[in-house]
């Protein structure tokens, strides 16, 4: 019997590794976020601090126009050429900068795990400069307008199952939570978000961020995601999606107001 339990065992497990996904390419990056609507290049909206590109010195408004004697003027473009090099070998990034013609060289590097990336990008820092409009009143939401009280930010959108799940809970937990403020920003046109509301109820400020300014500079690539800002404007915890994660992100921001 043991035999026989083992010889399933071993079949199992070898059947599991032949079915096992394929392997995949490392995936190189330069650490940069892009304007994809640029024209005659490749327009830097944000370089990642430590990552190849803030090494070798590139800057937001540089604009790529080749790497190595590969001209490229869209994402795609950009990203087949860094495949075709790979991790760790070295290009040349060709830009312009207010207008003239530069050249860095760098090393390329693994893309990092997003959730690792968006740690060490964001976490006890204090939160970019940012511009967004409150959908209420329309008027203008900027980081200083978050000192001073402990604040949840949420990036969502109507369309996000994931988003729609959560709105219950956080309805709930401002209504009981006055002196901790939510903020739900959406890349959504003003009109989809209103035509939402005639369906869904939101108690919490909703904010409107067509250009994606504060979601580029925080390196946020999925939805939900919630931002835990303390009361100087300082970034103290991050969940990417809800359920478990919304929780604990809650709890820490209810222990972050009670504390001095």
């Amino acid at each position: 019997m043991i035999r026989g339990w083992k010889f399933l065992w071993m079949f199992c497990l070898v059947s599991s590794l032949l079915n096992a996904a394929p392997l995949q390419q490392m995936q190189p990056w330069l650490g940069v976020a892009i304007d994809e609507n640029s024209k005659g290049g490749i327009l830097i909206k944000t370089v990642i601090s430590e990552t190849p590109a803030a090494k070798a010195g590139l800057q937001a408004g540089d604009l790529i126009t080749a790497v190595d004697t590969t001209p490229v003027k869209k994402r795609e473009e950009l990203l087949a050429v860094l495949r075709s090099k790979g991790v760790g070998n070295q290009v040349t990034v060709h830009f312009t900068r207010q207008g003239k013609a530069e050249k860095k060289t760098l090393k390329l590097e693994a893309l990092p795990d997003r959730v690792e990336l968006m740690r060490k990008q964001v976490m006890d820092k204090p939160l970019p400069a940012f511009s967004v409009m409150n959908l209420a009143d329309r008027k203008t939401i900027t980081q200083e307008n978050l000192k001073g009280k402990v604040t949840i930010l949420e990036f969502w959108a109507t369309w996000c199952p994931a988003c729609r799940a959560a709105i219950p809970r956080l309805n709930q937990w401002a209504k009981t939570h006055k002196n901790i403020q939510i903020i739900g920003i959406t890349d959504e046109k003003e009109n989809v978000v209103k035509e939402f509301l005639k369906k869904e109820t939101i108690t919490y400020t909703l904010a409107v961020d067509t250009e994606q300014q504060l979601q580029a500079a925080l390196q946020i690539g999925s939805i939900p995601t919630f931002l835990l800002v303390d009361s100087q404007g300082v970034v103290r915890d991050i969940a990417l999606g809800a359920g478990d994660y919304l929780e604990a992100l809650i709890k820490k921001a209810e222990r972050l107001h009670a504390s001095p």
